[in-house]
């Protein structure tokens, strides 16, 4: 909103509006509140998340007839009924609870019904996947946290989280828990992927794995290709800091104006380059569900997608009109109807149900 993005129109880019939400059948959908990590220094976590939580609530005021709020799975069965869109709020990183239990309560009252532990950096009291540890995993508030959230019924979701992180939580948790967005690290080993002993411990919670499209998740070779040219963008940037080119002014400083527009062409460049390379494409996505689905059983496995949280799909996912495809390719790979409608929807009901109740 903020952004001067109105999804209630078709876009012209990004992933998600309500007319393709529509288009692609999405009946229910966690709608995400994140905060960047950026604002912990400015102290405004709260405070951003509190803008979000009100502007998907005011969305949804606006638009009665298209959407709902939705804060049960019997919500969610009862909009889809009615032709609505349900809508489930959720927080990514964990950092947006202010290392305070009160702040935590308080937006479960506000609607919130799940919260990811960690983003792409390691909190006060949980390391991330993508992050340095400094907590060995779950710290004591941690524990407390998560324990927090099992009381209320607020869904814990462990996307994002470091290996030890993950461990420490299954430990502490008394409901079956969410990995909102992460694929298989056995195809594709990146940091926010997960093990096949993950898999299988999330099934023995009773919980469900959320196969996530960003296209360096789902392809290995994508995933290694971009990588290299990433850490050539970063030797090119560190280069031009090193060396102390002089700007037209004669002066030179890492945070002068010629620094940055040179950081920025070289930013722009391999963004170009890495777009120009193969991309992942929705049969290598459903090669990931195969993979889960064996290792963890058919009902621990669901669709997480990342939509507008990825620079861009897979080739046949481009977009949330493109999920029927995944239901044709189940078929094509003979899944049985109810199987499929357990990884499109189903199991993580079945999850949210768990947690919160009926």
């Amino acid at each position: 909103e903020d952004q001067g993005v109105d999804i209630a129109k078709r876009l012209e880019d990004g992933h998600l509006d309500l007319p393709r939400i529509f288009e692609g059948g999405l009946g229910v959908q966690w709608w995400s509140c994140f905060v960047y990590s950026g604002y912990i220094a400015k102290k405004e976590t709260v405070d951003r998340s509190l803008v979000l939580i009100d502007a998907l609530k005011r969305f949804e005021k606006m638009h009665p007839e298209q959407i709902g709020l939705a804060l049960t799975a019997e919500d969610c069965r009862r909009m889809v009924k009615e032709g609505k869109h349900a809508v489930v709020p959720c927080i990514e990183g964990g950092h947006a609870i202010n290392d305070n239990l009160a702040i935590l309560r308080q937006y479960w009252d506000l609607g919130v019904r799940y919260i990811t532990l960690t983003h792409f950096n390691t909190n006060n009291w949980a390391d991330s996947s993508t992050d340095a540890a400094k907590n060995n995993g779950l710290s004591l508030f941690g524990v407390e946290v998560v324990k927090e959230m099992n009381k209320l019924g607020m869904v814990v979701d462990v996307s994002h989280v470091s290996d030890k992180t993950f461990w420490d939580t299954i430990e502490v948790v008394n409901k079956p828990l969410m990995a909102s967005h992460s694929s298989s690290w056995e195809i594709c080993k990146h940091p926010r992927n997960m093990k096949d002993d993950m898999l299988k411990a999330v099934a023995t919670n009773g919980g469900v794995v959320c196969v996530n499209f960003c296209p360096p998740f789902v392809s290995e070779r994508l995933r290694v290709e971009s990588e290299n040219l990433r850490n050539q963008m970063w030797e090119e940037m560190e280069d031009l800091e090193r060396m102390g080119r002089r700007s037209p002014s004669g002066h030179f400083d890492k945070s002068n104006e010629y620094i940055k527009q040179e950081s920025i062409k070289i930013q722009k460049k391999y963004r170009v380059i890495i777009s120009d390379l193969e991309q992942a494409t929705l049969s290598d996505t459903v090669d990931h569900i195969d993979h889960m689905v064996k290792v963890a059983g058919i009902d621990h496995v669901g669709l997480g997608s990342d939509f507008d949280g990825i620079a861009n799909g897979p080739v046949g996912l481009e977009d949330c009109t493109k999920f029927p495809s995944i239901t044709e390719e189940l078929m094509l790979r003979g899944y049985a109807d109810g199987d499929i409608q357990k990884i499109l929807g189903l199991n993580t009901m079945r999850v949210m149900e768990a947690n919160i109740g009926k």
